[in-house]
């Protein structure tokens, strides 16, 4: 029995009475099973369909949307509360409900343990195909962590960890990574794949007394591959000690109605996370394969998007903002209307309002919604990282990222936008650790060797700097980040003619982008104020993005006194984060 206490209320999960202040208040059965589940998720996005499947049953022939209605109708009359000023159960439109009052007591008299987490790491699934580009078992890992960190994100914590693997004199692999991640469960798992069968097989393993849980194979035909899926998170999801989690439930995601859609849709967002103009033009060309299969395919909408989005920024380069902004908008309605509940297309909404609307606030609700979807969703996180410390608020940011890395503590992307993160916070020394470190796990990803180059030229560090950026430039030659922040490193140094030069290679980028604003990075190093600020008004003008680098670059700290970056700032409609 769960005795849930909150402010002046109790309620009783198991035999479905509320109490106020010790007085029974009368709540129907139906809205009362609705209360429990939502309190057993509390703080967490519920969505209908998950209420639906929990409360329902799958066959349901009822009318369960004024069903659902109703019983939420009944437990804000019974709660005493109204929809538009929630004090207990928050609504996010179009999507489900949450339970956001502070809970005291659960489980009869005993304290909530808040501390207690069951941990959970999620090995690679290895693939036994012997393909040279393992995206099937890339995506089903990603999958099966996105599954389990919907189960309970207050007491249930997903890492992601590398594949156990010994070595002579090193002792057993899984006692090194309870020891150095405190872990209680490893999910371990193989796919192989053939022309027409796949066979996955999975093991759940208990790490405090060293045996397994539960273990299992699947052998299927490749066309079955999108329910396989399912079938192990179910099957994982049921063998984690469900004692802890009784009224736990793992909410399906929608994939493609094609197994052959899906394949194509895994190998698009395998190239979209390699970051680069070409990777991002391959991965563009999968998701309109998928889309080619199967038309109503809502996640290969919501990559088409992310991708036409970095193809319009500074990151990639490779297209006019307009024309990107236009394209990705397009496609992001696309998957929205064909799922409001996908956490990726709000990820991607938070991103298009921050880098090309500039509607502040807006996307601060929208990586808020996504990561109510799926809290496990690390681009959202890492994102949502960025424009914090933008906004000036570092230690949000930071925290972002922690929560990352919690999930991927051995990615070299996740720690590179902690040490990101830390450097905007003006912590240069412990972020100087965590961008060598992003290095060392992974040496030709050229964003880590470009941001330790920001960090170094701003220590004044000017020829390490310059090496650093050389560096990225050699993974990825046509990178107008690196290029610009090169120029900018010379100018501090003195090198003006350099600085210039690389002026004139920026300036040849406008045939297919918009480089203004990160032409206004070396023009504020060179001291040239008028270019600077003329750079700044095209920039917003042309949608030159991100245009929030402003507010994280060094290069601008002499000026932020100057009426005209003032002026700047309610541009984008950032007026308060002037400096008087």
């Amino acid at each position: 029995m769960h005795v849930f206490r909150f402010g002046e209320f109790e309620f009783d999960d198991q035999t479905f009475e509320l109490r106020r202040n010790g007085t029974t208040v009368r709540l129907q059965q139906q809205p009362a099973r609705v209360f429990a589940f939502l309190l057993n998720h509390r703080g967490s996005l519920v969505t209908r369909e998950q209420i639906r499947l929990a409360i329902w049953g799958e066959d349901t022939f009822v009318d369960f949307e004024q069903g659902l209605n109703f019983c939420i109708r009944q437990i804000r009359l019974a709660l005493n509360e109204q929809a538009d000023r929630p004090l207990h159960i928050e609504t996010l439109p179009r999507l489900g409900y949450r339970f956001i009052a502070q809970i005291e007591k659960s489980g009869d008299s005993e304290p909530v343990p808040a501390e207690k987490r069951i941990r959970i790491a999620v090995a690679p699934i290895e693939d036994l195909s012997g393909q040279s580009e393992a995206y099937f078992a890339v995506g089903l890992t990603e999958d099966m962590i996105s599954a389990l960190s919907r189960i309970d994100p207050v007491r249930l914590r997903v890492t992601a960890v590398p594949r156990p693997e010994g070595s002579e004199g090193a002792g057993d692999p899984m006692d090194r990574l309870q020891r150095q991640l405190n872990l209680d469960y490893l999910l371990r798992g193989s796919v192989r794949r053939s022309a027409d069968k796949i066979r996955i097989s999975a093991q759940l393993h208990d790490l405090r007394d060293k045996s397994i849980l539960w273990s299992n194979t699947y052998d299927r035909k490749s066309a079955d591959l999108l329910a396989v899926q399912e079938e192990v998170t179910q099957q994982v999801s049921q063998s984690l000690a469900l004692q802890l989690f009784p009224s736990a439930t793992v909410g399906s995601r929608r994939y493609a109605r094609s197994a052959v859609a899906y394949d194509a849709y895994l190998k698009g967002r395998f190239f979209w996370h390699k970051m680069s103009t070409e990777s991002i033009q391959r991965s563009m060309s999968y998701f309109k394969e998928a889309l080619a299969i199967d038309s109503a395919f809502a996640p290969a909408y919501a990559g088409l998007a992310d991708c036409y989005a970095q193809m319009g920024s500074i990151r990639v380069g490779a297209m006019k903002p307009f024309e990107a902004v236009g394209n990705a908008r397009i496609h992001l309605q696309k998957a929205l209307d064909l799922d409001q509940t996908l956490a990726e297309a709000h990820c991607t909404n938070a991103l298009i309002k921050s880098w090309y609307e500039l509607e502040w606030a807006g996307a601060e609700r929208e990586f808020q919604t996504a990561l109510a979807l799926e809290p496990g969703l690390i681009t959202a996180l890492l994102w949502q990282s960025l424009y914090l410390s933008a906004m000036g608020r570092h230690r949000e940011s930071v925290a972002s990222v922690q929560r990352a890395r919690e999930i991927e503590p051995l990615s070299a992307s996740v720690n590179l936008y902690l040490g990101v993160a830390q450097t905007h916070a003006g912590q240069y020394d412990l972020a100087l650790r965590q961008m060598q470190q992003s290095i060392e796990l992974d040496p030709s990803y050229y964003r880590s060797h470009m941001f330790l180059g920001r960090n170094l030229s701003w220590l004044g560090r000017y020829e390490e700097a310059i090496a650093a950026f050389k560096k990225a430039l050699e993974l990825t030659p046509d990178n107008i980040e690196s290029l610009a922040f090169l120029g900018a490193t010379l100018a501090a140094k003195g090198d003006r003619k350099g600085a210039l030069k690389l002026v004139k290679e920026l300036m040849a980028a406008e045939a297919r982008t918009e480089p203004a604003v990160l032409l206004a990075v070396i023009y504020a190093r060179l001291g040239l104020s008028k270019e600077l600020f003329d750079s700044l008004e095209r920039a917003v003008a042309v949608k030159s993005t991100p245009i929030y680098i402003v507010l994280l670059s060094e290069e601008f700290q002499p000026y932020r006194t100057d009426p005209r970056y003032h002026a700047f700032l309610g541009s984008i409609g950032l007026s308060h984060l002037a400096c008087n």
